[in-house]
């Protein structure tokens, strides 16, 4: 039997006439965002919303200005309106997707400016979840992951996993692009990136016909978030001349979650599992940290530099080298991610599994999981 999964028949329309009407919201992202962000950048400079460098966390070499996920979030919600009108079928997911991204970023926001508690983030999290689950989005999340595991499961049962599963996705996404944003340029470069293979991967589903709901929201929230990051790059790559702060990391985790979410849909565990692996750089460096965390006995949910990013550049790499790496890290995950639309499920699985142990293994060849005692190659 082939490796090669089933080609689309023949009848399939072309491409270009599908994804023609989603060049639209993009340029709706991308021009806001780039419209608004000078705007927004005054306010900050004006109000003295500084992000301060200091001699641990944050390396930057003088104060920069936060808000720039203001102006990102600005961008999006004006690119996620036009879809909703765009596309009608799909409006009632588009508006539960703006108003769960509404409520991450306000969230971040408010964290930005007066440093909430972990507890108020966490239930303003559960919100947006909550929000997300009673539009249609993720509530079915547990049937796909049980797919060809378990018998039947009672509807009620489904439900309250998917739930469970949906706030999981949502916190973890969230967070692990919150650790990420560590260097100018690598969040917002890295899940633009990312956002290309989630965008790889709905493109096909789309000129296959493969939902004529889920594939207008999956679209529209993909091009959507690549525009606001191609944007707000502009301001952010090195030397940045904004920060996104938490408005802007959990904005974009959120709609990596949404994405992934959306991938969940016919009991199909495919292109789920797809889009895990699209995201994979930012649980790998996520998971790094903890574990070098819990290797050298320290707190695992505070701060220090033992990123992946951190560890490049304690090997001597420049700002600029660092994230460059990391963008071509996260090319690569998404392309294995993309796979699933070239090759079958069972064989992707097996591609995906072999990626995750090269990773592990390069990790600990290069020494990434030693102690601190311990001299870098």
């Amino acid at each position: 039997m082939s490796i090669l999964a089933t080609l689309p028949p023949a009848a399939t329309p072309p491409a270009s006439d599908v994804l023609a009407p989603y060049l639209w919201p993009f340029g709706v992202s991308l021009v806001v965002t780039m419209l608004v962000m000078p705007i927004v950048r005054t306010i900050a400079i004006s109000s003295q919303i500084y992000d301060l460098p200091d001699a641990g966390l944050k390396p930057h070499e003088k104060p920069i200005p936060y808000l720039g996920g203001v102006g990102m979030y600005l961008g999006w919600a004006a690119a996620m309106v036009y879809s909703a009108m765009a596309f009608p079928a799909s409006q009632a997911m588009l508006l539960t997707i703006l108003i769960a991204g509404t409520i991450m970023m306000v969230t971040g926001l408010v964290d930005d400016l007066l440093d909430i508690r972990p507890r108020t983030k966490l239930i303003a999290q559960l919100v947006a979840g909550a929000v997300l689950v009673w539009g249609g989005i993720g509530d079915r999340v547990a049937a796909v992951m049980l797919h060809g595991l378990a018998g039947y499961v009672p509807d009620g049962v489904l439900w309250v996993m998917s739930s469970v599963i949906t706030v999981f996705i949502l916190m973890g996404a969230g967070n692990a692009t919150n650790l990420i944003d560590g260097l100018d340029g690598l969040c917002s470069g890295v899940i633009g990136i990312i956002s290309l293979g989630f965008l790889g991967i709905a493109a096909h589903l789309a000129v296959q016909g493969y939902s004529s709901t889920g594939d207008p929201v999956r679209l529209s929230v993909a091009v959507s978030l690549f525009g606001a990051c191609l944007a707000f790059l502009r301001y952010n790559f090195n030397p940045a001349q904004m920060f996104m702060g938490d408005a802007g990391s959990l904005l974009l985790g959120f709609n990596a979650a949404v994405l992934i979410l959306l991938f969940a849909e016919h009991d199909k565990p495919r292109w789920f599992i797809g889009a895990l692996m699209v995201f994979a750089l930012p649980v790998f460096d996520t998971a790094l940290a903890i574990a070098r965390r819990w290797l050298n006995k320290r707190p695992l949910f505070i701060g220090d530099r033992s990123h992946f990013y951190d560890q490049l550049r304690e090997r001597g790499r420049t700002v600029r080298q660092t994230v460059l790496i990391s963008y071509a890290l996260a090319l690569f995950y998404a392309a294995v991610g993309c796979s699933v639309v070239f090759i079958r499920a069972r064989y992707a699985v097996i591609v995906f599994a072999a990626t995750i142990v090269l990773t592990i293994a390069v990790v600990v060849r290069c020494g990434m999981l030693r102690r601190d005692s311990a001299t870098p190659l």
